[in-house]
């Protein structure tokens, strides 16, 4: 690995009246003194969570900000900007955004590993919370090169003995080989074992309904849902385990949160403002405190002056597209379908408006109400990143994989009556569910958080693009984004 000066930004969490405030830089350390305390530790986790909502990662680009437009889901309106190139998978022209996500993503990791490296060398029981410390950071590094290789490599199934990415667990100079596809997914499910032994005293910790912060003692025990948590690492490790294939293992994992019942499905009425601008207190099992995601989601999402903006396909743009948003949320209806609520994701941003934006992931309300925030409601305001409703689409695909048509409908009815639709066999005429039924709800789901694009890529679909009114063939050319030539500088293998 190319060294990025890996320099740990040492940040903590104030609380002021029992409330999180965002996470601001404090100090920058190069050793272990940082490590010596408790306090020390906690910064230094605080600093990786900051890194972790910037642009480059999932405060953007790993987020919707690439993968929306890869996916053909929304229009980038600046032809002149370097995420434009992305619709038209001219990934030469888009190297800027592709090398920032390389390049922040690892240097990322090499934080989390300074965490792991200082703190697994002190003995057990040193701190209250040890385990908990590198429980995390083991998570945040597997979430971080997950990421990596499934964007920058062949998918595992088609691909996976061919070159994936290096899997860096030092925080060192040295150069990391690349490990095939395979070697990275089987790392990455040892890590994810590892952080669940490692965090295993979140199934005390994490509760529902969610505790008040003034009746949680620790300041860092305070809304896990922040922290990269037992349930995060089994969720992320079903997710691992799907994608690879392995849909067995992938079952066992999501049973374990769904079985929990400390994430349950939202409420139909709760499905407009699911995750607009803060975390679900029913389905986010991890994301991002951030307050400065308000600002970028609303330029980005929201902002209909945006040289930058991006906006969902639909007949107002100007074209006759192959797959409108509307077209996606029209299939599997038939008639006594109900109401889809997360229909309500798509709004004019202001009265008489003939565009529909994607508010799904937009605090509306705090711009409609200045000075109203998400911790007015009691919300933790930030960036949602793993949601219980997934880990229901994947018991369902088990199932329907091993023609169990019952239990596949029973999970897959439990995600349509909570946004707002009928079962599949109160339908007329009655719909049966399928792999094609199963992908389109995931993809109704998704839209606007960057999923379908490894969907598309899992199943090697063909691409429907709106950008070019023609349909693509599959290729790794267009799935797999080229890794950055600086990255080969020096190297060799």
């Amino acid at each position: 690995m190319k060294k990025i000066f890996t320099i740990i930004i040492a940040s903590t969490l104030l609380l002021s009246c029992d409330k999180f405030l965002d996470v601001n830089p404090k100090a920058e350390v190069v050793n272990s003194d940082m490590f010596s305390d408790r306090q020390g530790c906690e910064d230094a986790l605080w600093g990786v969570y900051g890194e972790l909502k910037s642009t480059a990662l999932y405060g953007e680009y790993f987020n919707w900000g690439v993968f929306e437009a890869l996916s053909q889901n929304m229009q980038v309106s600046g032809q002149f900007t370097s995420r434009h190139p992305l619709s038209r998978y001219n990934y030469n022209d888009a190297m800027p955004i592709l090398n920032d996500m390389w390049s922040k993503a690892y240097q990322v990791v090499g934080h989390a590993n300074n965490i792991i490296e200082n703190l697994e060398a002190k003995e057990p029981g040193t701190f209250p919370l040890l385990d908990l410390y590198i429980g995390e950071a083991y998570g945040v590094r597997a979430m971080l090169l997950f990421d990596l290789v499934r964007s920058f490599a062949p998918h595992v199934q088609s691909g996976g003995a061919q070159r994936g990415i290096p899997y860096v667990t030092e925080y060192s100079f040295k150069h990391t080989p690349f490990s095939t596809v395979s070697e990275v997914y089987d790392k990455l499910i040892a890590d994810l074992k590892k952080a669940q032994t490692l965090l295993e005293a979140d199934k005390e910790y994490v509760k529902f309904p969610r505790p008040l912060d003034s009746d949680v003692k620790q300041s860092f025990l305070k809304g896990r849902q922040i922290h990269f948590n037992y349930y995060a690492a089994t969720a992320l490790l079903a997710r691992v385990y799907w994608t690879k294939g392995d849909l067995e293992n992938a079952r066992a994992e999501a049973l374990k949160v769904i079985e929990s019942g400390k994430f349950p499905l939202a409420e139909k009425d709760e499905i407009t403002n699911l995750t607009a601008g803060a975390l679900s207190q029913k389905e986010t099992i991890w994301g991002l405190y951030s307050t400065d995601y308000f600002e970028i989601a609303q330029l980005r999402l929201a902002s209909g002056s945006s040289w930058s903006n991006m906006v969902p396909f639909q007949p107002s743009l100007g074209g006759s597209y192959l797959m409108p948003y509307s077209g996606i949320y029209s299939q599997n209806l038939n008639n006594n379908a109900g109401v889809d609520m997360r229909l309500n994701w798509f709004r004019p941003i202001f009265d008489g408006g003939t565009t529909n934006f994607c508010l799904k992931n937009v605090d509306w309300m705090r711009i409609s109400t200045p000075g109203l925030t998400p911790e007015s409601n009691g919300l933790l305001e930030g960036i949602s990143l793993i949601r219980s409703v997934e880990m229901y689409y994947i018991v369902a695909e088990a199932f329907l994989y091993e023609s169990n048509m019952a239990e596949a409908t029973r999970y897959i009815n439990m995600v349509l009556n909570s946004r707002g639709l009928t079962n599949l066999e109160s339908r007329m005429p009655v719909l049966e569910v399928s792999m094609e039924l199963l992908y389109n709800e995931r993809h109704k789901e998704f839209f606007g958080e960057g999923q379908r694009w490894f969907d598309m890529k899992k199943n090697n679909m063909e691409i429907v693009s709106n950008t070019e009114f023609r349909t693509i063939p599959a290729s790794d050319q267009i799935y797999v984004l080229p890794i950055p030539v600086e990255e080969f500088e020096y190297r060799n293998n």
